[in-house]
């Protein structure tokens, strides 16, 4: 087995504005966080695996197979697999700014290629997971998931040395308030400095899990910059207990599977009728910000239209990968000591609420799947 970790740096070298709020359109150049990407890849003489961790909002579908492309080309080798995931911080460069989408191809092409590989025999993981609310649970008033985890894969070489770990948790990066006038890598990035300062013989990575119902909205003092370190060293608390804790060792395994699924899409009328009294100042601004997107997305031919969907069984646990900011829910049927659903990755895709879900939210004004696609994505992550 042959592995390599790299940093790559993503902020942009010209000024952008944020991607993650509407009221985003300052274009800014101040850096409160490093924005990274993370890119893991482990090789052996059958497969070749890549997975990037981007201190983005999302990376389109178009984007992420451009990439793979180039890649399989510039390593002249068909069989890679490329796995894109964003942390999903809404405090990163703008991805529809077609420049800064320019310069990210380019550098994650440069730095990819140029990744040098070390031999490192055979590999083992371990997995463990447990319920939190460190940093956010379910945003909706009135509405109780009890599906906000946080997961944990380490990998080992020579039995007992850790050299890499991945986080993953399912809270939205939205801690700060809409209008900081910086970029940062919110949450994730924080938490992945303190491992990092921890251990510093340890590579770290991110991945955002079914997050679509879940952030700090409930749960922050604030949304001042030191309000998101207060809960990113709560959650680095919480990190450090499953270290402690640890699972099985399992040996290492690059089963990679993907599938390409058309969407299909209706407009359903939303009875505004049905705002509930009891809803917060932000939920009620948010409904109004649906009410726009619904009607944008009306007029719009980019409502997409093909998702891909992927896993990867890595034998201690099974990663399931959707582009879309899919609900909690969603982990209800699977075995969650098995199986991790992560968001944001091969693609980006719109909100996907649980079938016949009762709540008038922001989310239901972008979420136009038809119910049959939701059965078969549902029957896809399930299986895959």
């Amino acid at each position: 087995m042959y592995y390599c970790f790299k940093k790559i740096n993503i902020a942009s070298p010209f000024p952008t504005t944020q991607c993650g709020h509407i009221s985003q359109t300052r274009e800014l150049s101040d850096y409160k966080d490093n924005l990274f990407a993370r890119v893991i890849s482990f090789k052996d003489d059958k497969n070749w695996l890549f997975h990037i961790s981007a201190d983005v909002l999302a990376i389109n579908r178009e984007f992420r197979l451009q990439l793979q492309k180039t890649i399989r080309e510039k390593l002249n080798n068909n069989n890679i697999n490329l796995i894109t995931s964003a942390t999903h911080t809404h405090y990163g460069n703008d991805i529809n700014n077609i420049d800064y989408l320019k310069y990210l191809m380019e550098i994650l092409i440069k730095g990819i290629t140029a990744m040098q590989y070390q031999q490192i025999g055979e590999v083992k993981c371990t997995y463990s997971n447990m319920h939190t609310t460190a940093v956010g649970k379910s945003r909706i008033s009135g509405y109780e998931t009890n599906l906000e985890y946080l997961n944990l894969i380490t990998f080992y070489k020579n039995e007992n040395i850790p050299f890499l770990r991945i986080v993953v948790n399912n809270c939205h990066p939205t801690i700060l308030h809409a209008d900081v006038p910086f970029f940062s890598a919110e949450y994730p990035g924080y938490v992945l400095k303190l491992m990092e300062k921890e251990n510093k013989n340890i590579d770290h990575s991110f991945m955002m899990g079914a997050s679509g119902d879940i952030s700090s909205r409930f749960v922050r003092s604030g949304q001042k910059y030191e309000n998101m370190v207060e809960l990113a060293e709560r959650l680095f608390e919480e990190i450090k207990v499953l270290i402690n804790r640890d699972g099985n060792k399992y040996p290492l395994k690059l089963d990679y599977h993907e599938v390409e699924v058309a969407l299909e899409h209706e407009f359903i009328p939303i009875d505004l009728s049905a705002i509930r009294t009891d809803l917060t100042t932000r939920e009620l601004e948010t409904i109004r910000y649906g009410q726009i997107v619904r009607a944008q997305l009306k007029q719009s031919n980019d409502i997409i239209k093909k998702a891909n969907l992927a896993s990867w069984n890595l034998g201690a646990v099974k990663i399931v990968f959707v582009p879309n900011e899919i609900f909690s829910a969603y982990m209800s049927p699977l075995d969650l000591s098995k199986t991790i659903l992560v968001s944001y990755s091969n693609g980006y895709g719109p909100y996907i609420l649980p079938i016949g879900f009762p709540y008038l939210t922001y989310e239901m004004f972008t979420d136009t799947l038809t119910v049959q696609t939701k059965e078969k994505l549902m029957k896809i992550i399930s299986t895959i």
